[in-house]
Protein backbone atom coordinates (compact mmCIF):
# COMPACT_ATOMS: atom_id res chain seq x y z
CA UNK A 1 0.00 0.00 0.00
CA UNK A 2 1.17 3.57 -0.24
CA UNK A 3 3.39 4.54 2.71
CA UNK A 4 0.32 7.24 4.32
CA UNK A 5 -3.25 5.23 4.15
CA UNK A 6 -5.73 8.10 4.56
CA UNK A 7 -8.82 5.92 4.86
CA UNK A 8 -10.87 2.81 4.09
CA UNK A 9 -13.53 1.82 1.80
CA UNK A 10 -16.94 0.79 3.44
CA UNK A 11 -19.20 -1.64 1.38
CA UNK A 12 -22.53 -0.22 0.68
CA UNK A 13 -23.88 -3.03 -1.23
CA UNK A 14 -22.67 -6.07 -3.74
CA UNK A 15 -24.37 -9.03 -5.43
CA UNK A 16 -23.12 -11.79 -7.52
CA UNK A 17 -23.65 -11.10 -11.03
CA UNK A 18 -25.00 -14.35 -11.65
CA UNK A 19 -28.07 -13.68 -9.73
CA UNK A 20 -28.44 -10.75 -12.06
CA UNK A 21 -27.82 -11.87 -15.44
CA UNK A 22 -28.14 -14.94 -17.01
CA UNK A 23 -25.71 -17.18 -17.80
CA UNK A 24 -24.35 -16.75 -21.51
CA UNK A 25 -23.80 -20.19 -22.04
CA UNK A 26 -24.04 -23.23 -20.20
CA UNK A 27 -21.36 -23.55 -16.93
CA UNK A 28 -20.05 -20.06 -17.80
CA UNK A 29 -18.29 -18.00 -15.09
CA UNK A 30 -18.54 -14.20 -14.90
CA UNK A 31 -14.96 -12.89 -14.95
CA UNK A 32 -15.92 -9.37 -14.67
CA UNK A 33 -12.94 -6.96 -15.59
CA UNK A 34 -14.39 -3.33 -16.30
CA UNK A 35 -17.39 -1.24 -15.58
CA UNK A 36 -18.49 2.47 -16.62
CA UNK A 37 -21.48 3.94 -15.62
CA UNK A 38 -23.98 5.46 -18.65
CA UNK A 39 -27.06 6.91 -17.72
CA UNK A 40 -27.96 5.56 -14.03
CA UNK A 41 -27.08 1.61 -15.61
CA UNK A 42 -23.93 -0.57 -15.28
CA UNK A 43 -22.10 -1.62 -18.21
CA UNK A 44 -19.67 -4.15 -17.54
CA UNK A 45 -17.26 -6.39 -19.83
CA UNK A 46 -15.49 -9.46 -18.98
CA UNK A 47 -12.07 -11.44 -19.38
CA UNK A 48 -14.02 -14.28 -20.76
CA UNK A 49 -16.77 -13.05 -22.65
CA UNK A 50 -16.68 -11.01 -25.86
CA UNK A 51 -19.47 -8.98 -25.53
CA UNK A 52 -21.04 -6.74 -22.81
CA UNK A 53 -23.33 -6.50 -20.58
CA UNK A 54 -26.00 -4.28 -18.61
CA UNK A 55 -26.92 -3.64 -14.94
CA UNK A 56 -29.97 -2.03 -13.53
CA UNK A 57 -28.83 0.08 -10.52
CA UNK A 58 -31.24 -0.90 -8.56
CA UNK A 59 -29.98 -4.42 -8.38
CA UNK A 60 -32.71 -6.50 -8.16
CA UNK A 61 -32.77 -9.77 -9.24
CA UNK A 62 -34.74 -11.12 -12.60
CA UNK A 63 -35.31 -6.95 -13.57
CA UNK A 64 -35.32 -6.51 -17.43
CA UNK A 65 -32.46 -3.54 -17.15
CA UNK A 66 -30.11 -6.58 -16.35
CA UNK A 67 -29.21 -7.75 -20.13
CA UNK A 68 -26.28 -8.55 -22.63
CA UNK A 69 -25.72 -6.29 -24.69
CA UNK A 70 -25.11 -6.71 -28.75
CA UNK A 71 -23.79 -9.84 -30.49
CA UNK A 72 -21.57 -12.31 -28.95
CA UNK A 73 -18.25 -11.82 -30.97
CA UNK A 74 -15.52 -14.23 -30.90
CA UNK A 75 -12.44 -14.46 -29.25
CA UNK A 76 -11.10 -13.79 -25.94
CA UNK A 77 -12.98 -10.76 -23.13
CA UNK A 78 -11.87 -7.63 -22.32
CA UNK A 79 -10.04 -6.06 -19.60
CA UNK A 80 -11.66 -2.87 -19.26
CA UNK A 81 -14.61 -0.41 -20.79
CA UNK A 82 -15.00 3.52 -20.96
CA UNK A 83 -17.55 5.85 -22.66
CA UNK A 84 -17.28 9.10 -24.33
CA UNK A 85 -20.59 11.28 -23.56
CA UNK A 86 -19.55 13.31 -26.36
CA UNK A 87 -18.97 10.83 -29.05
CA UNK A 88 -21.25 8.17 -27.81
CA UNK A 89 -18.72 6.21 -28.27
CA UNK A 90 -18.31 2.64 -25.89
CA UNK A 91 -14.21 1.71 -26.02
CA UNK A 92 -13.43 -1.88 -24.90
CA UNK A 93 -9.83 -2.65 -24.29
CA UNK A 94 -8.13 -5.89 -25.28
CA UNK A 95 -5.01 -6.05 -23.43
CA UNK A 96 -2.79 -7.40 -25.58
CA UNK A 97 -2.60 -9.76 -29.32
CA UNK A 98 0.18 -10.78 -31.01
CA UNK A 99 1.13 -7.83 -33.61
CA UNK A 100 2.04 -8.27 -36.99
CA UNK A 101 5.53 -6.42 -35.95
CA UNK A 102 6.09 -9.40 -33.06
CA UNK A 103 5.41 -7.34 -30.32
CA UNK A 104 2.19 -7.64 -28.05
CA UNK A 105 -0.15 -4.49 -27.98
CA UNK A 106 -3.06 -3.42 -27.32
CA UNK A 107 -6.77 -3.46 -28.93
CA UNK A 108 -9.31 -1.44 -28.57
CA UNK A 109 -12.77 -1.75 -29.89
CA UNK A 110 -15.35 0.95 -30.78
CA UNK A 111 -19.20 0.41 -30.07
CA UNK A 112 -21.70 2.96 -30.72
CA UNK A 113 -24.33 3.92 -27.76
CA UNK A 114 -26.27 1.14 -28.68
CA UNK A 115 -23.67 -1.36 -28.51
CA UNK A 116 -23.62 -1.83 -31.95
CA UNK A 117 -20.24 -2.86 -33.17
CA UNK A 118 -18.35 0.25 -34.90
CA UNK A 119 -14.19 -0.31 -35.27
CA UNK A 120 -11.26 -1.92 -34.12
CA UNK A 121 -7.90 -0.53 -33.58
CA UNK A 122 -4.27 -0.81 -32.76
CA UNK A 123 -2.73 0.74 -29.83
CA UNK A 124 0.76 1.59 -30.45
CA UNK A 125 2.37 0.72 -27.47
CA UNK A 126 4.77 -2.50 -27.21
CA UNK A 127 4.59 -5.06 -24.57
CA UNK A 128 6.97 -7.60 -23.31
CA UNK A 129 4.07 -10.62 -22.73
CA UNK A 130 0.98 -11.09 -24.12
CA UNK A 131 -0.75 -11.23 -20.31
CA UNK A 132 0.78 -8.05 -18.85
CA UNK A 133 -0.29 -5.13 -20.99
CA UNK A 134 -2.70 -2.60 -20.28
CA UNK A 135 -5.66 -3.06 -17.40
CA UNK A 136 -7.83 -0.21 -17.30
CA UNK A 137 -8.60 2.04 -19.71
CA UNK A 138 -11.20 5.72 -19.10
CA UNK A 139 -12.08 8.56 -22.09
CA UNK A 140 -12.01 12.18 -21.41
CA UNK A 141 -12.26 15.35 -23.46
CA UNK A 142 -9.61 18.00 -22.50
CA UNK A 143 -8.86 21.30 -24.50
CA UNK A 144 -10.80 20.69 -27.37
CA UNK A 145 -9.03 17.13 -28.00
CA UNK A 146 -10.98 13.62 -26.76
CA UNK A 147 -8.44 10.88 -25.42
CA UNK A 148 -8.27 7.83 -23.76
CA UNK A 149 -5.97 7.31 -20.48
CA UNK A 150 -4.50 3.39 -20.82
CA UNK A 151 -3.68 1.93 -17.30
CA UNK A 152 -0.64 -0.32 -17.67
CA UNK A 153 -0.75 -3.35 -14.96
CA UNK A 154 2.64 -3.42 -14.17
CA UNK A 155 4.92 -1.03 -12.39
CA UNK A 156 6.89 0.59 -15.05
CA UNK A 157 4.29 -1.29 -17.70
CA UNK A 158 6.90 -4.24 -16.96
CA UNK A 159 5.78 -8.32 -16.58
CA UNK A 160 7.04 -10.58 -14.02
CA UNK A 161 8.38 -9.61 -10.42
CA UNK A 162 9.99 -6.58 -12.37
CA UNK A 163 6.32 -4.97 -12.49
CA UNK A 164 5.48 -5.97 -9.05
CA UNK A 165 8.47 -3.93 -7.76
CA UNK A 166 6.01 -0.42 -6.40
CA UNK A 167 6.69 2.98 -7.31
CA UNK A 168 6.35 2.57 -11.17
CA UNK A 169 2.44 3.03 -12.15
CA UNK A 170 2.32 4.43 -15.71
CA UNK A 171 -0.96 5.71 -17.28
CA UNK A 172 -0.43 6.63 -21.26
CA UNK A 173 -2.32 9.16 -22.79
CA UNK A 174 -3.49 7.91 -26.09
CA UNK A 175 -5.50 9.58 -28.92
CA UNK A 176 -6.84 8.30 -32.43
CA UNK A 177 -4.52 8.76 -35.75
CA UNK A 178 -6.28 6.64 -38.52
CA UNK A 179 -7.36 3.39 -37.27
CA UNK A 180 -4.59 3.55 -34.58
CA UNK A 181 -4.14 5.34 -31.35
CA UNK A 182 -0.91 6.80 -30.61
CA UNK A 183 0.28 7.88 -26.58
CA UNK A 184 1.13 11.11 -26.74
CA UNK A 185 1.83 11.35 -23.30
CA UNK A 186 2.80 10.05 -20.14
CA UNK A 187 1.06 10.16 -16.78
CA UNK A 188 3.28 9.06 -13.94
CA UNK A 189 1.93 7.65 -10.67
CA UNK A 190 3.55 8.84 -7.17
CA UNK A 191 6.56 7.38 -6.45
CA UNK A 192 5.17 6.98 -2.92
CA UNK A 193 2.47 4.87 -3.89
CA UNK A 194 3.60 1.37 -3.64
CA UNK A 195 1.12 -0.87 -5.30
CA UNK A 196 2.37 -4.07 -6.49
CA UNK A 197 -0.37 -3.95 -9.72
CA UNK A 198 -2.71 -1.69 -11.05
CA UNK A 199 -6.42 -3.14 -11.92
CA UNK A 200 -8.55 -0.11 -13.34
CA UNK A 201 -8.64 3.44 -13.28
CA UNK A 202 -11.53 6.01 -13.51
CA UNK A 203 -11.76 9.72 -14.10
CA UNK A 204 -14.09 12.38 -12.48
CA UNK A 205 -13.12 16.08 -13.55
CA UNK A 206 -9.52 16.08 -12.56
CA UNK A 207 -10.11 13.45 -9.70
CA UNK A 208 -8.32 10.35 -10.77
CA UNK A 209 -8.90 7.15 -9.15
CA UNK A 210 -6.79 3.80 -9.42
CA UNK A 211 -7.04 0.47 -7.85
CA UNK A 212 -4.82 -2.60 -7.34
CA UNK A 213 -6.04 -6.08 -7.11
CA UNK A 214 -2.65 -7.45 -5.33
CA UNK A 215 -2.62 -4.77 -3.05
CA UNK A 216 -6.62 -4.48 -2.86
CA UNK A 217 -6.50 -0.80 -2.27
CA UNK A 218 -8.01 2.50 -4.27
CA UNK A 219 -5.79 5.44 -4.71
CA UNK A 220 -7.24 9.19 -5.45
CA UNK A 221 -5.30 12.21 -6.72
CA UNK A 222 -5.71 14.77 -8.68
CA UNK A 223 -4.67 15.66 -12.42
CA UNK A 224 -3.20 18.25 -13.92
CA UNK A 225 -4.54 17.72 -17.74
CA UNK A 226 -2.66 20.60 -19.40
CA UNK A 227 0.71 18.59 -18.34
CA UNK A 228 -0.29 15.42 -17.53
CA UNK A 229 1.25 15.17 -14.25
CA UNK A 230 -0.16 14.59 -10.95
CA UNK A 231 -0.55 16.84 -7.97
CA UNK A 232 0.53 15.90 -4.83
CA UNK A 233 0.70 12.41 -3.91
CA UNK A 234 -3.18 11.83 -3.19
CA UNK A 235 -4.90 9.73 -0.62
CA UNK A 236 -4.78 5.99 -0.53
CA UNK A 237 -7.49 3.32 0.53
CA UNK A 238 -8.00 0.07 1.57
CA UNK A 239 -10.42 -2.13 0.46
CA UNK A 240 -12.43 -4.36 3.89
CA UNK A 241 -10.39 -6.78 5.09
CA UNK A 242 -10.59 -9.08 7.87
CA UNK A 243 -10.04 -8.27 11.49
CA UNK A 244 -6.65 -9.68 11.37
CA UNK A 245 -5.63 -7.59 8.39
CA UNK A 246 -6.55 -10.11 5.66
CA UNK A 247 -7.45 -9.40 2.01
CA UNK A 248 -11.25 -9.67 1.34
CA UNK A 249 -11.67 -8.42 -1.77
CA UNK A 250 -8.74 -10.46 -4.31
CA UNK A 251 -9.99 -10.25 -7.58
CA UNK A 252 -11.51 -6.25 -8.18
CA UNK A 253 -10.37 -4.89 -11.63
CA UNK A 254 -12.93 -2.48 -12.71
CA UNK A 255 -13.91 0.57 -11.56
CA UNK A 256 -15.88 4.19 -12.01
CA UNK A 257 -17.19 6.87 -9.99
CA UNK A 258 -20.55 7.31 -8.34
CA UNK A 259 -20.06 10.33 -6.34
CA UNK A 260 -17.43 12.34 -5.02
CA UNK A 261 -16.75 9.50 -2.44
CA UNK A 262 -18.58 6.56 -4.15
CA UNK A 263 -17.75 4.05 -6.43
CA UNK A 264 -18.86 1.16 -8.66
CA UNK A 265 -16.38 -2.01 -8.58
CA UNK A 266 -16.58 -5.20 -10.43
CA UNK A 267 -14.61 -8.50 -9.60
CA UNK A 268 -12.98 -11.20 -11.10
CA UNK A 269 -12.79 -15.25 -10.89
CA UNK A 270 -10.64 -16.42 -7.95
CA UNK A 271 -7.80 -17.79 -9.01
CA UNK A 272 -5.85 -21.04 -8.38
CA UNK A 273 -3.68 -19.57 -5.23
CA UNK A 274 -6.21 -16.71 -4.01
CA UNK A 275 -7.33 -17.53 -0.20
CA UNK A 276 -10.80 -19.66 0.29
CA UNK A 277 -12.30 -16.35 2.22
CA UNK A 278 -11.90 -14.15 -1.20
CA UNK A 279 -14.29 -16.76 -3.31
CA UNK A 280 -17.20 -14.83 -1.46
CA UNK A 281 -16.88 -11.51 -3.04
CA UNK A 282 -15.54 -12.66 -6.59
CA UNK A 283 -17.82 -12.62 -9.56
CA UNK A 284 -19.50 -9.30 -8.08
CA UNK A 285 -20.42 -5.74 -8.47
CA UNK A 286 -20.07 -3.66 -4.84
CA UNK A 287 -21.09 -0.30 -4.40
CA UNK A 288 -18.17 1.47 -1.37
CA UNK A 289 -17.82 4.72 -0.23
CA UNK A 290 -14.81 6.43 0.89
CA UNK A 291 -14.29 6.76 4.81
CA UNK A 292 -11.42 8.73 5.92
CA UNK A 293 -9.00 7.53 8.16
CA UNK A 294 -9.84 8.62 12.29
Amino acid sequence: MASARTGTLHLVREHKLADLLPSPRLGAVLEASGVVVKDGDYFVVFDNIRRMARIGADFTPGSATHAWIGRWREGEGYEDIAYSPDLGRFYLLIEAEKHPDGTYKAVIEEYDHMGRFKSRGWVNFAFEKRNTGFEGLSALRSNGQHYLLALCEGNEARPGRAGQTPGGGLIQVLQKSGRMWQPVAEIKLPRNLIFKDYSALALRDDHLAVVSQKSSGMWVGTLRQRDWSIVGTGRTYDLPRTKRGKRLYCTVEGLDWLSADTFVMVSDLCKKGHPVRCARTDQSIHIFRTVPAR
